[in-house]
């Protein structure tokens, strides 16, 4: 059995406009950060920020930006699965999302 599941809350990192491809999807890719408080071994706390390149296509970048832009600081659940591609000879890991909630948390 395999799983490739991926569900994420955090802010987005800065303005993300939804673009139409050439052949007429729709496509929103943005940078989303998420934050882990912890106490170290030392007791002291530490706040961990990781950054996730997220995409969207059709309908649910459509949904997440119905204005055409999903703006920074907006707080969203991502729910997808992980891709891996390259991208200018480097590998990229990227979230594809299946569904996003913007500012529908609940968290």
């Amino acid at each position: 059995m395999y799983l490739n599941d991926v569900k994420l809350i955090g802010k987005v990192h800065d303005d993300a406009p939804v673009k139409t491809l050439a052949g007429g999807d729709v496509i929103l890719t943005f940078t989303l950060v998420t934050t882990e408080n912890f106490k170290n071994r030392g007791g002291e706390s530490v706040i961990r920020k990781e950054m996730h390149r997220v995409t969207a296509f059709n309908k649910a970048a459509e949904s997440a930006a119905p204005d055409g832009v999903l703006f920074a600081g907006t707080e969203v659940l991502v729910e997808g699965f992980l891709r891996s591609r390259e991208s200018g000879g480097f590998p990229v890991t990227e979230v594809i999302v299946r569904r996003i909630s913007p500012d529908r948390c609940g968290s």
